[in-house]
């Protein structure tokens, strides 16, 4: 039924609808323009076809998947005499497993450092980003608050100070905090004999 086209009329017999409005709302619905007037190509029936099974299974309009819905076989289901093996052994199929486990890992891994967020505020202090109230928090754990004497705060060694807005969020300036140390204290205790 390629290249051929459908009359509109015809629809609302097709489907047993009460009204002509009922097609055009489906055609509205779906976006679509008739390739010529009054007449959709065999595509566009093939897709409202879909959609008034979809519409008479309980579902809506609105709800209904434009794109088809593609079947793909459960890996399990596989015959074994289909699955090739590469010179080592493994199926493409393992290999790719294997591949995403290792993805996964490093995902992980540089996540869950324990410093990943004091690097992030390096970066930030060094590039002399503005950040957002929300990703201050994220970042340290903490909301940031100013006093009413003093637009800055301190934590994590990392001084804060406000400035401006972004979005709807303050913004805060991130500075890195060189603690300066007093050498006496370095020193060695002498004990006395």
């Amino acid at each position: 039924m390629t290249g051929q086209t459908v009359k509109i009329s015809s629809l609302q017999q097709r489907y047993k609808l009460n009204s002509r409005q009922a097609i055009y709302d489906r055609i509205n619905g779906l976006k679509m323009r008739p390739v010529a007037p009054g007449k959709i190509s065999a595509e566009q029936l093939d897709l409202l076809d879909r959609l008034d099974i979809h519409i008479r299974g309980g579902g809506a309009i609105a709800d209904f998947p434009i794109q088809p819905e593609v079947q793909v076989d459960k890996l399990d289901k596989i015959p074994q005499r289909d699955i090739k093996l590469d010179s080592s052994g493994m199926s493409a199929v393992n290999v790719m497993a294997e591949l995403m486990e290792k993805m996964m890992s490093y995902a992980y891994a540089r996540d869950s450092s324990p410093l990943a967020n004091y690097e992030e505020l390096e970066k930030a202090a060094k590039f002399e980003w503005v950040l957002p109230t929300s990703l201050v928090k994220q970042l340290t754990g903490v909301s940031p608050k100013t006093t009413h004497d003093s637009h800055a705060f301190l934590v994590m060694g990392f001084a804060f100070t406000k400035i401006g807005k972004i979005g709807r969020e303050a913004g805060w300036q991130v500075t890195k905090q060189v603690a300066t140390l007093d050498l006496k204290w370095l020193s060695p205790v002498r004990q006395s004999t």
